[in-house]
């Protein structure tokens, strides 16, 4: 019971909220909260109405409608404390289907030393990992309107035990004539939990979004914000952002999420907590993004995304 006591609540009460720093914790599989892509994190997750990028595989599933040839990524989050995660993504169009899209994610936690209850360590050494799977599918439909559903399989394991859940994302994305506004709403791991760790199954981050994006009048950028409401948790989280075009090869971005008023506790670095920047460089067939998000005192995440039309 002291080998399980110490796992549990050392890998999942102390390492994944100071991760992933989200909602209030009333619930679990935290992986679902992560945004893997490099352009999603530097706009500060704001993306949702954002269409025609295969990340929206994470963001919502209606905004890959309007992908009209295959797309591949593969990408890289350097985080805290030697925690690392990875991503391989694709997407294709069917005729009088839509688009598919299928996504891989790994979180890897690294390597633990196993300890008694009164911290005596015991030469044993164990790891922590996530790995969510994803598949989507969307559409237009009457012209303006696409809409998009992704299914999710996330299993996580520690050490010798181990749970799983099954969740599903589903979205609109709504382009209005008036001004190029896009409007987009969705309601997000809606699902439950096939399997525990011990003996109570948690539940998934279940969340209700709503955002917009719009280009501005006179200046080459594209403005975006989200508002994400988390009912279990009674917990509200908003972010904006902006993307600036400086040439057809290159975009620069800056976004901030309210989720670094969560972050702070108080010490110098504070100041920038939820904040995020990077930029993406388009060459030939392949695209290069990058991504700098703050997790104030905690320090800086960094993402790197390469995709390529195929």
């Amino acid at each position: 019971m002291a080998r399980i006591t110490l796992i549990v609540t050392l890998v999942l009460l102390i390492f994944v909220p100071t991760v992933f720093a989200g909602a209030a914790g009333t619930t679990g599989f935290e992986l679902l909260r992560l945004e893997p892509a490099a352009r999603g994190a530097a706009l500060a997750g704001s993306q949702m109405a954002v269409a025609g990028d295969l990340a929206a595989l994470y963001w919502n599933p209606a905004a890959l409608a309007t992908i009209k040839t295959r797309k591949g990524s593969v990408g890289y989050l350097k985080h805290v404390v030697d925690f690392n995660s990875g991503h391989l993504a694709y997407a294709q169009p069917f005729a009088n289907l839509g688009v598919g899209a299928f996504g891989i994610t790994y979180f890897d936690y690294g390597s633990f030393d196993e300890a008694t209850e009164t911290g005596q360590k015991t030469g044993r050494t164990f790891g922590a990992n996530d790995m969510l799977l994803t598949a989507a599918l969307s559409r237009s439909v009457k012209g303006n309107v696409d809409i998009g559903m992704a299914v999710k399989f996330l299993h996580s394991a520690i050490d010798d035990y181990s749970a799983s859940a099954l969740g599903v994302d589903a979205g609109i994305l709504y382009h209005s004539p008036w001004s190029k506004l896009d409007l987009a709403a969705g309601v997000y791991n809606a699902g439950t939990a096939l399997s525990a760790f011990l003996n109570e199954k948690d539940k998934l981050p279940f969340s209700l979004r709503a955002g917009f994006s719009k280009p501005l009048e006179h200046l080459p950028m594209r403005f975006s914000g989200e508002v994400d409401y988390y009912p279990d948790e009674e917990a509200l989280q908003a972010a904006i952002g902006g993307e600036l075009t400086l040439s057809q090869f290159l975009n620069l971005r800056i976004g901030y999420n309210t989720i670094g008023i969560d972050q702070r506790v108080g010490l110098d670095r504070d100041a920038l907590a939820g904040f995020a920047a990077g930029f993406g460089v388009l060459w030939r067939r392949l695209t290069f993004d990058y991504a700098l998000t703050s997790q104030g005192e905690v320090g800086f995440l960094n993402r790197v995304t390469i995709g390529s039309v195929l």
